[in-house]
């Protein structure tokens, strides 16, 4: 009897380990998985990173249509829909909420930027624009790849399309444009390893902007690499900032905390900043008035 019951135990015993092991491997199976398929979505602002040449200095990203469909944020919408390149589009993409997305790409030389380039994604249906485009007189180029509007006016940006995207700035930016997407001879933004590091601790958000220090415009900060900025809304009227500066060393990282608190402070609130080693992650508060009123698309 005792043998039979200590078997007994033994076999219980056996087959709750077994069940154990069993729900934990598919707990273990589940957390991977779920993690391998969040490792694969791209953040959209990086995705349009893939569109713009690595020669970028400067980086802005808008996500218009969230944008447009919150009132709260109308303010901050109304900078892109008075803008210049906006107007633009309009003569060509009548309803502005077909854009989902839109960046600016700029390029300094030596202090002065040069044209930026803007790029819009969304609804956008580059058949209907290119029979739209030929209506109101824009020509191609030779190569059929860039819409000029009378090639002797300069205030209007030439124009190139691709998929759901499009495209304005200097005949030469956007064929850089075009081979970046395509992977072609020019490098795009996304492939700066730099820049790569500081998107990935940016979440995203309304509004994210990624910068490569240079000594002639940004912030200035002793052994600086690139830093970025993602706003996000916090409540009904605020947004929250979430910035984060690469640095060459974990020296140069210490050095600046105490400079980049300070120049967060003059313009926001409630300004948090720590090191994680060569990292400097801040965050801070800002009425999306104030915020409004100091932007520029």
């Amino acid at each position: 009897m005792y043998s039979s019951k200590s078997s007994w135990n033994g076999l219980k015993a056996g087959l709750r380990f077994i069940l154990a092991a069993v729900v934990l491997l598919a707990s273990t199976s589940l957390a991977v998985g779920a993690g391998t398929a969040c490792s694969k979505e791209s953040k959209t602002f990086v995705t349009l990173m893939g569109n713009v040449p690595g020669s970028t200095s400067r980086f802005v990203y808008w996500s218009i249509r969230d944008l447009n469909e919150d009132g709260d944020l109308w303010l901050v919408y109304s900078k892109f829909k008075e803008s210049t390149d906006a107007q633009q589009l309009q003569s060509f993409v009548p309803l502005l909420a077909a854009v989902r997305q839109s960046a600016r790409a700029f390029s300094y030389d030596n202090t002065s930027p040069k044209n930026p380039i803007t790029v819009f994604r969304g609804d956008l249906d580059t058949k209907a624009i290119e029979d739209e485009l030929k209506t109101i007189g824009y020509s191609q180029t030779s190569d059929k790849k860039i819409w000029i509007f009378q090639e002797s006016q300069t205030a209007s940006k030439a124009v190139a399309l691709r998929s759901s995207t499009v495209f304005m700035g200097d005949v030469s930016d956007l064929r850089a444009c075009l081979e970046a997407t395509t992977k072609s001879s020019t490098p795009s933004l996304k492939e700066d390893a730099n820049i790569r590091l500081a998107a990935a601790r940016l979440p995203s958000g309304l509004i994210v902007e990624v910068n490569k220090a240079g000594t002639s415009y940004g912030e200035q900060y002793g052994g600086l690499v690139t830093y970025g900025k993602s706003y996000t809304k916090a409540k009904k009227d605020t947004l929250k900032l979430t910035a984060v500066y690469l640095f060459s060393d974990d020296p140069a990282a210490n050095a600046a905390v105490q400079q980049i608190e300070a120049h967060l402070s003059t313009t926001f609130k409630e300004v948090k900043v720590k090191r994680d080693g060569n990292l400097v992650i801040a965050t801070s508060q800002i009425s999306i008035s104030d915020f409004a009123q100091s932007l520029q698309f």
